[in-house]
């Protein structure tokens, strides 16, 4: 079901792009603003399981992109933490794209809806004096809001973490 959904923004993006490309539109700026965006989003869903882009996805210039930003302190080791929370993400709706824990780098990302492009999910640690720093950061790939959708992420997975805790 997942590929079929992924399938069908493919051939639906393809066959807008087809149609325009094919029409009577006289405006050519008209025409190169809805391939731009088209092609933008293509690069954005295609590219948004790859850490090798984050600086791209969460850099404050970059306005096409919603992100929500938190930090929680944990009195544990980072590599422990790290461990935690790919477990936490493993038992939960979130898929984990990519997990480095040489970096100590996580990215999680919640499936493409029809009222979300999907989110993907940032975290990584830094040692504290108080133990270790989880940094949070979710973004939309391609929206400037997020109808709350980043809060609601960051929410849920520090309260899985925090569940995860207790006994």
């Amino acid at each position: 079901m997942k590929n079929v959904k992924h399938t069908l923004v493919i051939v639906l993006v393809l066959g807008l792009t087809f149609i325009i490309t094919r029409s009577n539109i006289n405006d050519y700026l008209l025409k190169i603003l809805i391939l731009f965006t088209i092609s933008l989003i293509i690069f954005n869903l295609s590219f948004r399981k790859s850490l090798f882009l984050k600086k791209y996805f969460t850099s404050k210039y970059n306005v096409l992109t919603s992100k929500f930003r938190s930090e929680k302190v944990y009195d544990i080791s980072e590599e422990l933490m790290f461990e935690k929370v790919v477990e936490v993400i493993n038992n939960s709706n979130l898929k984990i794209a990519t997990a480095d824990k040489l970096k100590l780098e996580i990215l999680a990302i919640t499936p493409i809806t029809f009222t979300s492009w999907g989110e993907s999910l940032y975290i990584n640690f830094d040692s504290s004096t108080n133990g270790c720093v989880m940094h949070f950061c979710s973004v939309v790939p391609f929206g400037m809001y997020s109808w709350g959708k980043n809060e609601i992420n960051s929410e849920y997975v520090l309260k899985k973490i925090e569940d995860s805790f207790t006994i």
